[in-house]
């Protein structure tokens, strides 16, 4: 008796999860710095997280990093998603709900790997939520969230 052997290369996985698979490798880290004395809100986002060490050291001694248990969630990235197409989908403040003229941004991800979003911390407890609604993403929002920023390259 013969056996038939599958070519899993050539069987699609239609699931959702087997239409993710390709984008496996792609993650965003996201790191959550604060300042109290300057009352400051650092959130970086970067694609690997030893590009951290490339941090202004201004930033790297006047800001401690919020540990997961202070901001309540489990991870710090979100999986099969880049800095990028987080960016162009959620826009430039990262689907952090701020008025554009309270954030600055600092985009040096094509030089240095990081991507800055700095805030006051009187914006705090928005900006955890914001992280939390990130870093939670169903996998439907982040197959969406790849579909905007493939037509958005295909139609430039």
């Amino acid at each position: 008796m013969k056996k038939k052997f599958k070519n899993k290369l050539l069987d699609k996985d239609d699931t959702l999860f087997g239409l993710l698979i390709p984008y496996k490798q792609n993650n965003t880290y996201i790191k959550v710095l604060i300042n109290e004395e300057e009352g400051d809100i650092i959130v970086s986002l970067t694609e690997n997280p030893k590009f951290w060490n490339n941090l202004p050291t201004e930033i790297t001694s006047s800001f401690r990093s919020m540990k997961r248990l202070e901001i309540n969630t489990e991870k710090m990235f979100i999986k099969y998603i880049l800095p990028e197409q987080l960016i162009k989908a959620t826009g430039a403040a990262a689907g952090i709900n701020l008025a554009i003229d309270e954030v600055k941004i600092e985009n040096l991800l094509n030089e240095k790997g990081y991507y800055l979003i700095k805030v006051s911390t009187r914006y705090l407890n928005r900006i955890l939520s914001s992280v939390k609604k990130l870093l939670n993403l169903s996998p439907s929002k982040k197959f969406e969230i790849i579909e905007k920023c493939i037509s958005k390259d295909q139609g430039q």
